[in-house]
């Protein structure tokens, strides 16, 4: 099972020490994260110039957020400048950042995802463009345009796209057509659970894709501080970010807790709010402790399958991210 870390950027020198850490002490791969705000192809660029073997990837680029042809060309150029240390992470984010963000009605996030991951697959063949599906149409319908077809060979960006699907009709989909699954929140403890429509649609279509979730992470011996480094976070995410986060927690078994969140935040309550995550929440959908202890979470993990785990640092200041990062490379599986 691999280790990678998933990085929001802040700027320049804390990505660089923060990259060329997880570099040094053997981690797998580095993924970018573009929820809304800075562009993660451009950051993914100067990581490509500034690195030698991680795996590089977009965690998770909105589909909503550019044309499918232009994301295809992101990954194309990526897979070239790492000669093929990339990967594509896609998802439909939710609401707030589509509407609010971009502009963009939220509309069909499961034909949108389906349609896309289409089209970037028939760019990246180097055949002609030639599709036409619910949310999409390339050349556009009526416009009488002949099929563009990308400036590269067949088959030289063979890129593995990962999809961020939540739900269980976007776990069946990505089942169906991705390479990989990147899921966030997510808890080993309820695997079974939470991932059934996944297991049930690569049993009945003989595919295995990737399994790689993403994992809250802070090293440390007072474990109710570090809870609290989570608190905001989920918070936010299961009250404000949309439905799709408070179904895969209602999934695990946190409904109730899920309610008091959505309430108080509702109520605008934000302390309330996270107060109201609770730390069995916290410890089954992260890694909370010494590093010895994290080591041994890991083996969840493990348990279940994933061969991935994608590392969100949570503490705020850099030098503790980088002596967490230090502390992680004790725990990487050889």
């Amino acid at each position: 099972m691999k280790l990678s870390l998933r990085i929001r950027y802040t700027d320049r020198k804390a990505m660089g020490e923060l990259v060329q850490t997880a570099e040094s002490i053997g981690l797998h791969g580095v993924w970018i994260s573009e929820p809304w705000g800075y562009d993660s192809s451009a950051l993914l660029g100067w990581c490509a110039a500034n690195t030698r073997r991680l795996t590089l990837g977009s965690h998770v680029a909105s589909v909503y957020s550019r044309s499918p042809a232009m994301t295809a060309g992101m990954a194309a150029s990526l897979w070239s400048l790492t000669e093929g240390r990339f990967r594509l992470g896609l998802g439909v984010s939710g609401p707030a950042v589509v509407e609010g963000w971009h502009g963009a009605p939220f509309e069909h996030p499961l034909e949108r995802t389906r349609d896309t991951v289409a089209v970037i697959r028939q760019v990246l063949s180097g055949d002609p463009v030639d599709y036409h599906g619910k949310t999409l149409s390339v050349p556009l319908a009526g416009s009488g345009r002949a099929p563009l077809r990308f400036a590269l060979r067949a088959g030289d960006a063979p890129v593995p796209i990962y999809l961020a699907a939540l739900g269980p009709a976007n776990q069946r989909l990505a089942a169906e057509i991705a390479d990989g699954w990147t899921p966030t929140p997510y808890s080993p403890d309820h695997h079974q659970a939470f991932a059934a429509a996944l297991i049930q649609a690569s049993q009945d279509n003989g595919r295995r894709i990737a399994v790689a979730p993403v994992a809250p992470v802070a090293v440390g011996a007072d474990r109710g501080a570090l809870h609290e480094l989570e608190r905001a976070w989920s918070a936010f995410y299961l009250g404000s970010m949309g439905d799709f986060y408070a179904d895969a927690a209602r999934r695990m078994g946190f409904a109730d807790m899920v309610a008091a969140v959505r309430h108080h935040t509702r109520s605008g309550d934000r302390a309330a709010a996270r107060q109201a995550v609770t730390d069995d929440y916290i410890d089954s959908i992260g890694l909370f402790g010494s590093a010895a202890d994290i080591g041994q979470k890991l083996r969840r993990y493990e348990q279940i399958g994933a061969d991935e785990v994608v590392l969100e640092l949570r503490k705020k200041d850099l030098s503790d991210q980088l002596a967490d990062l230090h502390e992680l490379g004790r725990v990487i599986p050889s």
